[in-house]
This record gives C-alpha cells, structure tokens and sequence, in this order.
C-alpha cells in the first residue's frame, strides 16, 4: 500500500495537483511510521485506511480528478496509470480489509 501511495503522490505532481500530491505523500509517509513501529497498530492502519476512502467519498474533488500535463499527448497516458493507480490502491485496502477482519460464527 506503501508504494502505491508514493507512485500516486508521484502521479498527482506530474499531472499539477501539488495539493493532493501533499495528501497522498502524507498517506505514504504515515505508512511508513505503521511499518517501522516496533509493534503493529492494526488500528492505526485501519483509521489511515479510512481516511484514504474519505478522497473518494461525497463530493471529494479527488474522485473526479482529472490530470492535466504540459504535453497534451502525454495527458491520456498520465490519466490512465492514475486511474489505474488510483483503481489498485482500493483493491490493496479492500484485501487489507479482507486479510484483518475476523469472523465470528
């Protein structure tokens, strides 16, 4: 999840989004304090993981993004790898969910 979060930081400063460039390098470096904990907070990394869904809940300007860049044939590519960066980071927090969750019969 780490370095999903760092390439999409990466994505949004590439396609001139500097601001949400900040919110997701934050994301990646609060990953990093969970991963280099001497004892693992599930719940530390579940309250980072909601607040990463709240970007593309409501009317969340990141859900609607769209990058822009200085090279007009370089902006379809750009919004494709963010799409589906963006795609993959909700797969690795959905089996993050999946793998952490007990059940209870």
């Amino acid at each position: 999840m780490a370095e999903v979060l760092n390439f999409l930081a990466d994505l949004l400063k590439k396609g001139d989004n500097p601001e949400w460039a900040n919110v997701f390098f934050h994301f990646y470096q609060e990953t990093q304090k969970i991963i280099y904990k001497k004892d693992f907070d599930l719940d530390e990394l579940k309250r980072l993981m909601q607040n990463i869904i709240s970007c593309f809940n409501g009317l969340s300007s990141f859900k609607n993004l769209v990058l822009l860049h200085q090279d007009s044939y370089e902006s379809p590519k750009l919004n494709h790898e963010f799409n589906q960066t963006r795609i993959l980071l909700l797969k690795v927090m959905s089996e993050i969910e999946r793998k952490t969750t007990e059940y209870i019969n």
